[in-house]
């Protein structure tokens, strides 16, 4: 397995150097066949395709936080817990060894992946998400939170990036409905599962009125049903279902086989 990722330490950066979670991005893709290895230059000046701009013309909720400093402090509201329930919803997952490799989709804050790090203090989280300012506050705060197994990792919209086979647990809150192919997506989550790997979704219901602006427009937020359908479309079949979070459902699914 390879190691967090970190910025170089203490060389002043090129002007045309990339940020180091942007690095690790384009080598990857390279690696998958994604795109062509090009030169530093010529990949600074296609890092918005890369990360920084949603896919246009599409329904659904903006992909991408104009302000994502603003965005931690609302992912972080000191009255959140009372709600989501954090600590219960970690415990509800099937995470049997203290060694597991997880994976947060839209990891932002980093709000549950420290959690995840703590009950695998062992093994790792891929903190997923498609925003560089996000990765950047995980890998400046990681260690303070006695959680170094935490792995920033940056995405693109329409993949996670993951290695194949290596995950036992992927993770994803309040997320869902910020996908647009959920089903292809969430088809490439399948192959980066463990044989026995495993799939928790949670997200807010179309009828819930959570405080704060945390979640989307109603209009725009995706029934438990209808996210069942999709990722049965996508090879999962639900294993079980978590009921006690009073603004969202909660799914665990495992794929098909």
């Amino acid at each position: 397995m390879s190691s967090s990722p970190r910025p170089p330490p203490g060389r002043r950066a090129r002007a045309w150097a990339l940020p180091w979670h942007v690095r690790d991005l384009v080598s990857r893709l390279a690696s998958a066949g994604r795109i062509a290895p090009v030169a530093p230059v010529a990949l600074a000046l296609a890092l918005p395709l890369l990360s920084g701009c949603p896919p246009r013309g599409s329904s659904g909720p903006p992909q991408h936080y104009d302000d994502p400093k603003a965005m931690i402090a609302v992912f972080e509201s000191s009255d959140r817990d009372v709600w989501q329930l954090p600590d219960r919803v970690v415990r509800a997952l099937p995470l049997s060894s203290k060694h597991s490799t997880v994976a947060d989709i839209g990891a932002g804050s980093g709000y549950f992946t420290r959690r995840l790090a703590a009950a695998v203090p062992e093994g790792r989280v891929f903190a997923v998400d498609v925003d560089g300012e996000f990765e950047d506050y995980l890998l400046e705060h990681r260690e303070a939170w006695g959680t170094p197994n935490i792995q920033p990792h940056l995405a693109i919209y329409d993949d996670p990036m993951l290695p194949a086979g290596e995950i036992d647990l992927v993770f994803a809150a309040n997320t869902y409905a910020f996908i647009r192919d959920r089903v292809g997506y969430f088809a490439k989550v399948r192959t980066a599962l463990t044989a026995n790997g495993r799939l928790a979704v949670l997200d807010f219901r179309p009828d819930a009125t959570p405080p704060g602006n945390i979640a989307p427009a109603p209009e725009h937020r995706v029934s438990r049903d209808a996210a069942l359908a999709e990722l049965q479309q996508a090879g999962f079949s639900l294993e079980r279902e978590e009921t006690f979070l009073p603004h969202q459902w909660f799914l665990i699914l495992a794929p098909k086989p």
